[in-house]
């Protein structure tokens, strides 16, 4: 028999998620998280999803729950709805895709890495339909919104769907183009590189040779620059070469900064005898 104390959350949980109740479905959640390690609060997280979800059968009103949890500020609340969010998308898109916008700009860290693998996990499932929800988000400032969508291209790209690279390349290109280079720096290496160039080197190596390097934006041009900060950049090299040439001779000195910054990583990774010859 479960003890008495999870007996009573859990249907402390289950009246307040029937009733649409955010607030006291949180407030039910609260002591008994409260009091645990970890470990075992992420279990009760789990196990309170599968009470939320069986006493609230209807996905809609389930969206709607999610929803105030979401803005309730509440740390486990906004964990919560990330699941329950990206779980019952289908059942209210916009507003599932507008939640999930303001979850990645979350206070707490914790709710900010979940929101963005949780993106990444629905661009797979519902692809056709969620793309032009975060290309909307493509020009946004807030640095949070930019890793979400990052983080979505670069689990979208471990797919290795052929279908898949084009959208991926134009989706990470309007990132690359209205986010400030200062909100998607520290990305241009992991999603360009370790991201679409690990999955799709010929159709990256040619949009970088053929059109980002090219750009008349500075900041599109640092991205593609900071790409070769990558492991993946060493690995295709060959690809890759011309371009880094090509961006040695930039006029923008913070393009030519860029350019020294991977330089430093290239020689780490590249053999001896193509660094010497190329760098």
């Amino acid at each position: 028999m479960m003890p008495l104390a999870e007996q009573d959350w859990k249907r402390d949980a289950a009246d307040a998620a029937s009733r649409g109740s955010a607030s006291a479905l949180t407030a039910a959640l609260g002591p008994v998280l409260g009091t645990l390690p970890d470990k075992q609060a992420r279990a009760v997280k789990h196990q309170a999803l599968q009470v939320i979800e069986a006493a609230l059968p209807d996905p809609k009103r389930l969206v709607r729950l999610a929803s105030g949890l979401a803005q309730s500020g509440d740390e486990t609340a906004q964990e919560l709805a990330v699941f329950l969010l990206s779980g019952h998308y289908t059942a209210a898109p916009d507003e599932t895709a507008e939640q999930l916008r303001f979850l990645a700009g979350s206070p707490h860290a914790t709710v900010r890495r979940w929101t963005g693998e949780a993106c990444g996990t629905l661009l797979v499932k519902q692809f056709h339909a969620f793309y032009p929800q975060l290309a909307a988000w493509s020009a946004s400032p807030l640095p949070h919104e930019i890793a979400a969508i990052a983080h979505s291209v670069r689990i979208a790209a471990k797919t290795l769907n052929p279908a898949w690279s084009r959208p991926l390349l134009d989706l990470t290109e309007l990132l690359m183009s209205g986010a400030p280079v200062s909100a998607g720096k520290a990305k241009s290496p992991l999603t360009l590189g370790e991201g679409l160039l690990a999955s799709y080197p010929q159709e990256t190596a040619a949009r970088l040779l053929g059109v980002w390097i090219a750009s008349a934006k500075e900041a599109v041009r640092i991205h593609a620059t900071n790409m070769y900060a990558s492991a993946a950049a060493a690995e295709h090299w060959d690809l890759l070469a011309p371009g880094f040439a090509k961006l040695e001779q930039d006029v923008s000195p913070a393009v030519r900064r860029a350019v020294n910054r991977a330089r430093k990583q290239l020689l780490k990774r590249l053999p001896p005898e193509q660094s010497g010859e190329a760098l």
